[in-house]
């Protein structure tokens, strides 16, 4: 993403795990995951935007081993703390910016969660995520349904309002991946300034090579 809009998320990483809102969602979506996709512990899975990791653990129980890929240092140091103090050897972290850097290694499973509005370039992005699977791995996005922009408190690093399914899943089909679906994997209630409580949905697409 551009720097000039971009949010420090290294200076709200303490508390980011602070706001239950956050850790329903990240519940929610690795439910969707574990009922769309075919998950088993011989996967080797990256979570790209991983933050503090809630659907990196939250998933880890369920596949080989797990890489929780973040553009911030304070992020991952929040996660490399979780998994010291849980003794966990099956879960990694690794510095990634995927505008600026390449992606090394292949995956069986690449997801990512609400990450892709933050994101400038976003069909970049997915073609990227999908040249790292492996053949027959998958790839799951989460992310906001296409939304007014009132979803967002702070807009900066908001890059997109949201994503209709159509556009997921065509770029999902641009890369040649098949068994495309579009679910919805959450929806995130919040009361507006107006004081109005709003449902905003959260998209989840799935596809494989």
């Amino acid at each position: 993403m551009q720097t000039k809009n971009r949010r420090d998320f290294d200076a709200v990483a303490e508390q980011w795990d602070q706001e239950p809102r956050r850790l329903k969602l990240a519940q929610d979506v690795v439910a969707a995951l574990r009922k769309v996709l075919p998950l088993t512990r011989a996967m080797e899975v990256l979570d790209y935007g991983c933050g503090s990791g809630l659907v990196t653990l939250g998933l880890h129980p369920f596949i080989g081993r797990i890489t929780g890929a973040d553009s911030s240092r304070g992020m991952l140091d929040v996660l490399d703390k979780k998994i010291q103090a849980q003794g966990l050897d099956n879960v990694s972290t690794m510095l990634l910016d995927l505008e600026k850097h390449g992606l090394e290694g292949s995956f069986d499973l690449i997801v990512s969660s609400m990450t892709l509005h933050h994101v400038q370039d976003v069909p970049s992005l997915i073609a990227s995520l999908s040249m790292a699977l492996k053949p027959g791995g998958w790839l799951a996005l989460a992310d906001l349904a296409t939304e007014d922009g009132r979803f967002h408190d702070d807009p900066t690093g908001v890059l997109h309002h949201g994503f209709s399914g159509e556009f997921l899943s065509g770029e999902f089909a641009r890369n040649a991946l098949v068994d495309v679906s579009v679910v919805t994997a959450a929806a995130v209630d919040k009361k507006g300034a107006d004081g109005a409580i709003r449902s905003y949905p959260v998209l989840l697409c799935c596809g494989h090579k």
